[in-house]
């Protein structure tokens, strides 16, 4: 699926989401924030969250997690791994890692970022090391971590 297509959808649900549960008007350390994630048309019965908490050193904590992901050669015949980007409002995307899809279909990935404003998306990638994401955007969701 075109990026172009997530975006004309996934902007308003991604809107919504933020004004949904983003609501609070302080996160304190620990509390956990989940945000869902809009899914590209071609993986309807995919779910995927992204839960955020604010960390003691300031960091932000991600965890992304996904249900009912098809492999991710059954979404772009050349891809072999699905791969989660990181993107602050005003700088390139950064991949932080493989999401791995186990046999249920289940997959989750854990990092840690200093960005408080930020897009989470996941890519359908030939590579997993890729350095910029490909057009095969599958999830994608916008986090703003209250300060």
């Amino acid at each position: 699926m075109k990026m172009h297509n997530i975006r004309r959808w996934g902007v308003a649900g991604s809107l919504v989401g933020a004004l949904a549960l983003g609501g609070c008007s302080h996160m304190g350390r620990g509390s956990e924030q989940t945000w869902t994630m809009n899914t590209a048309e071609s993986i309807p019965a995919a779910v995927g969250k992204v839960k955020v908490a604010e960390e003691k050193d300031g960091n932000t904590k991600v965890k992304v997690e996904v249900e009912h992901l098809a492999p991710a050669a059954n979404v772009d015949e050349d891809a072999s791994a699905y791969v989660v980007w990181l993107k602050p409002d005003s700088g390139t995307a950064q991949n932080v890692g493989v999401l791995t899809v186990d046999k249920d279909r289940k997959g989750k990935l854990e990092t840690k970022t200093a960005f408080k404003d930020f897009q989470v998306f996941v890519t359908a990638e030939e590579d997993a090391n890729v350095t910029s994401p490909s057009q095969t955007t599958v999830m994608a969701t916008k986090v703003v971590v209250p300060v």
